[in-house]
């Protein structure tokens, strides 16, 4: 298998200030690409650029946005284009979750995670893909989530929204085909990362048992990128997972998804029972 080239390119990363984020433009910058990166914070974008800069010579772009927001694709866009460079790869990682009953949780945020985590990745792909496939070169890498095999009670606008996410990428990965441009969607289990916090999430036994640190999803993403895959699931549990999510009577797959979210610890989903 020949690995992708980075060397001079440009690959933009979303939700690049922690978690998956940084370890992809890590990984990235230590591969050679040269990296525009964005998120809401530009504070820790700029350390993390200036270090990346100075560990492996390439270079780096900082474009401030707030993909919650609903101008918040339009800025980031206008700010790409502005810089003048050339975007060859798309890693659309952004993203956040929120735990609890539905009926709890507020509102204007389960509105925004879907802005962030669905109308952003449609709106990035549709700007970047017309000159990808022009050139008929480069791709778009797409993280998702386990959770998106199946619907995940007391997380479910989350996991809708990882499931749109890995069909729309399934679908464009088939439209691609021949194009000489790729398109994968990224599905792993529990990575600790800022996400965690953000979602109110507990990792009960099992999903501590099945979590891996980012930067094993960010190797497992782009060596299935190198490959041309349309799909993967780093981990060895949540690939299981996903597996039987497809083959078992979805009732099942219900109640086995309540279950590992009703035994964290979280008292507000025990006295949900």
């Amino acid at each position: 298998m020949k690995r992708i080239d980075y060397r001079g390119s440009w690959v933009l990363v979303t939700g690049a200030s922690s978690g998956i984020g940084v370890a992809f433009a890590r990984t990235l910058a230590h591969r050679g690409a040269n990296l525009v990166l964005t998120a809401r914070s530009t504070d820790r974008l700029e350390r993390l650029a200036a270090d990346l800069t100075r560990s492996n010579g390439m270079e780096t772009r900082v474009v401030k946005a707030d993909l919650s927001a609903p101008d918040g694709v339009r800025t980031l866009l206008d700010g790409v284009d502005a810089l003048g460079v050339s975007i060859e790869h798309v890693v659309n990682n952004a993203g956040f979750g929120s735990t609890g009953p539905f009926h709890t949780t507020q509102p204007e945020k389960e509105s925004a995670m879907v802005r962030v985590n669905c109308e952003a990745v449609v709106a990035i792909a549709r700007h970047f893909l017309p000159e990808l496939v022009r050139r008929r070169s480069g791709g778009v890498i797409n993280v998702a989530s386990a959770s998106a095999y199946q619907p995940t009670p007391f997380m479910a606008t989350y996991g809708a929204t990882k499931a749109f996410v890995l069909s729309f990428s399934l679908a464009l990965s088939e439209e691609l085909r021949g194009s000489g441009v790729r398109m994968l969607a990224v599905c792993p289990g529990p990575v600790p990362t800022r996400f965690q916090e953000t979602a109110g999430l507990r990792l009960g036994r099992l999903l501590r048992f099945s979590r891996l640190e980012a930067a094993e999803v960010v190797e497992a993403a782009l060596d299935a990128y190198d490959r041309n895959a349309p799909v993967v699931t780093p981990g060895t549990l949540p690939s299981l997972s996903a597996r039987a999510a497809g083959v078992l009577p979805r009732s099942i797959v219900l109640r086995a998804a309540r279950w590992v979210f009703e035994h964290r610890g979280d008292p507000a989903l025990a006295q949900n029972k």
